[in-house]
């Protein structure tokens, strides 16, 4: 069976979320806080920021929602 793949909200001209969340952190996109990873119930993983009782699927980012770590030395 073939799958055919959903595209994300990314619109021309915009800034495209990276590859890989690797070197990134997760963060809420309205008060700038690191989110939780939870599992959800039909087996999907998502983020939640519990003082905004806000939260976004892991594979579905709103913008900002990601944040340069500080490089390793």
């Amino acid at each position: 069976m073939r799958r055919s793949l959903r595209v994300s909200g990314h619109t021309e001209g915009a800034a495209a979320p990276p590859a890989s969340g690797r070197g990134y952190a997760h963060v809420c996109p309205f008060c700038g806080r690191e989110l939780d990873l939870y599992d959800l119930r039909d087996g999907d993983q998502g983020y939640w920021c519990v003082p905004c009782a806000r939260g976004h699927r892991a594979g579905d980012l709103p913008p900002g929602a990601l944040r340069p770590l500080p490089e390793a030395s």
